[in-house]
């Protein structure tokens, strides 16, 4: 007879069960117990653990994969822009002013409205929203829409409240755009000006949670904001997220959020080190490490500290990646304002490691990643402790990079979503050859280097099979090729959008995979990944979600 403990809470049968363990097995059906995994196998091997109370969820041919990781997502963030304007698949500066004017017309006069993230080639005009352009939309507002890596395009009235003149001079480490003629500011604020705007802004959710020169949201408002983006992020099977670059108040905002039991995604956090916000305090970041009893690895199985999170560089398509090559159209490469004193970078790595601290560093160009990787490589090699340090980002690796990180295995955290954000813009920035390399996943899965891939929402959407399309064929969201010759297959996808996320995070153990006593978290898939045309990679949906055992959505 069967003995009860063996009897499933739930069996999805009659589909393709993708473990994605070493084998890359996949199933026709699989049981769930309570929040494990019981077994995975035949429709007929897993009829012996159904008993009168189990749920039989028929999978109908469709496929069912472990729980999407998003190893790199900034949640509290994201929450905030889906309280205002959702700037992703808006295709003209047209039809944003009518998104904005529309949002406008539902706020009392003087509430600030915030919208994220775009990039100029998304739009036909093909360059960024002016203050003309929100002006449009609203004079009663004041109007913020973050661009992607430390940009954002403002309205007159957010200008004048944030005493932003034709006089105002650039701020260190960053740039007030203002027009070539009259000197008036266009509303392109870049880098360090983006936060002579964020110190007046108040009111995010309707209060003044967010207060004038506070710098951060309250933990109120963080836990709300966190909630009201995991209620999105169930929508498209993510059961895991890194939030990078935590400060306390964020930290403590998802204890609570645990605490009351309303935690609905497994979370990562990595602590701000040097180089990661726009405003630092470095006296006060150099304590950091002294300041924790802990290090790499403290938590538990919902909330766990992963590394210090780092940055070097800004973005490729706002010229301020750090590179050896010039963009197409100049003479040489640019000069770019690093985000941390560069010739301290080892130091700062060997303190990290030296303490149990993992690093996961944002470098974009090649010479930001020959640094970053460089450092790392070093204070491995002086003291070869078991480690878990990435770089993220990491659009143009070396030949000899590549060969450090698989030496002593530093990783990587990449995002397929940025070529389909951004690809359709390239053949207008990059020469042909910086085009094919952008990102390459084959290179550096043929160097053996473990690949996590995430989203980085909200600087590029948060559907993670947008990233997984892109990944596949090399395509943006116009169509436009990068070229196939650093494609990967699904089943690569697959890895880097589950298990490897756990391994970035050492958590590899319990989570990523769907093989009998891992966590069940899980989601069932629109389509058949054995059978699907990659073009329809991007039509992909999450019908079901799972998380610990507990189905939290349902299409």
């Amino acid at each position: 007879m069967l003995q009860i403990n063996n009897i499933a809470d739930v069996v999805f049968c009659n589909g393709k069960v993708h473990t994605v363990n070493e084998k890359n097995d996949v199933f026709s059906s699989i049981a769930v117990k309570e929040n494990k995994v019981l077994a995975v196998g035949t429709d007929e091997e897993i009829k012996e653990f159904v008993g009168s109370d189990t749920k039989i969820i028929d999978l109908k041919g469709k496929s069912l994969i472990p729980g999407i990781n998003d190893g790199h997502n900034h949640i509290w963030e994201a929450g905030l822009m889906y309280d205002g304007v959702v700037v992703f698949g808006i295709s003209s500066i047209d039809e944003l002013i009518e998104t904005v004017r529309k949002k406008a017309e539902t706020l009392p006069e003087g509430r600030w409205l915030q919208g994220a993230s775009f990039i100029e080639s998304q739009f036909v005009e093909n360059r960024a929203p002016n203050r003309d352009d929100l002006d449009k939309a609203s004079v009663k507002n004041p109007i913020v829409i973050e661009r992607i890596f430390g940009a954002c395009t403002v309205n007159s009235l957010a200008l004048e409240l944030a005493g932003i003149t034709v006089d105002t001079p650039d701020p260190e480490r960053g740039e007030i755009e203002k027009d070539p003629i009259t000197g008036e500011p266009t509303g392109v604020l870049r880098g360090n000006a983006v936060l002579l705007v964020r110190e007046v802004m108040t009111g995010p959710f309707g209060s003044d949670e967010f207060g004038a020169g506070s710098g951060e949201p309250s933990v109120e408002l963080m836990e709300k904001s966190i909630l009201t983006a995991m209620d999105k992020y169930k929508e498209y099977g993510i059961t895991s997220v890194t939030e990078p670059g935590v400060s306390t108040t964020v930290c403590k905002a998802y204890h609570n959020i645990l605490e009351r039991g309303e935690l609905t995604c497994r979370i990562d956090l990595m602590p701000n080190w040097y180089g990661f916000t726009l405003k630092q305090d470095d006296e006060q970041l150099s304590k950091l490490i002294d300041s924790y009893n802990f290090a790499s690895g403290y938590g538990n199985e919902w909330i766990r500290y992963t590394a210090l999170k780092m940055a070097i560089d800004g973005g490729l398509t706002s010229g301020t990646a750090f590179k050896s090559w010039p963009y197409k159209g100049d003479d040489a490469p640019r000069e770019v304002k690093l985000r941390l004193d560069i010739d301290k970078l080892d130091e700062y790595v060997k303190t990290a490691h030296d303490a149990g601290w993992n690093v996961g560093i944002h470098v974009m160009g090649d010479i930001a990643i020959d640094k970053a990787v460089d450092a790392m490589y070093k204070a491995i090699k002086a003291n070869p402790r078991k480690h878990r340090h990435y770089i993220i980002h990491a659009y143009y690796p070396t030949e000899e990079t590549l060969k450090k990180m698989s030496e002593v295995g530093i990783m990587v955290s990449v995002q397929g979503s940025f070529i389909y954000g951004e690809a359709d813009g390239y053949d207008d920035l990059l020469p042909k050859d910086k085009q094919v390399s952008f990102l390459p996943l084959k290179s550096y899965m043929e160097a053996g280097v473990i690949c996590s891939m995430s989203t980085d929402m909200p600087c590029a959407d948060v559907n993670p099979f947008w990233g997984m399309y892109s990944a596949v064929t090399r395509k943006g969201i116009r169509g436009y090729c990068l070229g196939t010759e650093e494609s990967i297959s699904i089943d690569d996808a697959i890895r880097m959008m589950t298990v490897n996320g756990a391994i970035l995070n050492g958590e590899e153990s319990y989570k990523g995979t769907l093989e009998p006593g891992m966590v069940a978290d899980l989601v069932v898939l629109s389509d058949d990944l054995t059978t699907i045309d990659t073009e329809d990679l991007k039509n992909l949906k999450a019908d079901l979600t799972m998380v610990d055992g507990r189905i939290i959505f349902e299409r």
